[in-house]
């Protein structure tokens, strides 16, 4: 973060990944992006008042094209590595459609990974697997976060047989939630204890009287 002299801030994210790393789970990628751009507007909103721009490069060469927009409508500016060049601008717009999109095709490409039949065999698999094997969100930030995200999302795929869908939140540091109805639900807050193996802050999704078909 680089105060700037008339106020405000400018919040340097910097994607230590390459391009071909980022595109290897497009749909985790998107979402700790948007992440990281939301949680950075957010800090920009409580220290400056909103008043600050967000960059966000990654190692070497541009983002893939599905990061792109949905960075840029997260809140960011493209840069290049060295933050001297635009890429492409920020162009705040709704993001909730990319957040929904990303989360359903990562809980499917963990559940076909794990080759499971159905997303609660899914969850019901990897909660034992994730509390038997605690991560440290400081000594093993990518295992961490991954889990974390699978798991929110898995259990996103239950709370859609409920007509859950995803949106994006002022939460940090993961800024979405499911919004059933007039409700919400936090189901990353649930993998954060389970990753961590510490209490349990939220009850488990319900599950669906019948499980959804196989893809």
């Amino acid at each position: 973060m680089r105060p700037l002299p008339a106020g405000g801030a400018i919040v340097f994210i910097d994607d230590e990944r390459n391009t071909p790393m980022v595109a290897r789970v497009p749909s985790l990628s998107t979402l700790i992006a948007i992440a990281r751009v939301l949680n950075s507007r957010r800090v920009l909103e409580l220290k400056f008042g909103g008043r600050g721009e967000i960059h966000y490069a990654i190692a070497a060469g541009a983002p893939p094209a599905f990061l792109l927009e949905a960075v840029t409508r997260a809140g960011a500016t493209v840069t290049n590595a060295a933050g001297d060049r635009t890429i492409m601008p920020a162009a705040i717009a709704s993001i909730t459609s990319y957040i929904d999109n990303a989360f359903a095709e990562l809980a499917h490409h963990v559940r076909t990974g794990m080759q499971m039949p159905d997303m609660v065999s899914a969850l019901r698999t990897l909660e034992p697997r994730r509390r038997a094997a605690p991560l440290d969100k400081d000594q093993q930030p990518a295992a961490y976060w991954t889990a974390v995200f699978e798991l929110a999302a898995i259990a996103g795929e239950i709370a859609r047989q409920k007509r859950g869908v995803w949106i994006d939140t002022k939460d940090m540091p993961v800024p979405f939630a499911i919004k059933i109805g007039a409700e919400l639900a936090f189901p990353a807050k649930r993998a954060i204890s389970i990753v961590e193996n510490v209490a349990d802050p939220t009850p488990p999704p319900a599950a669906p009287a019948e499980p959804d078909e196989p893809a």
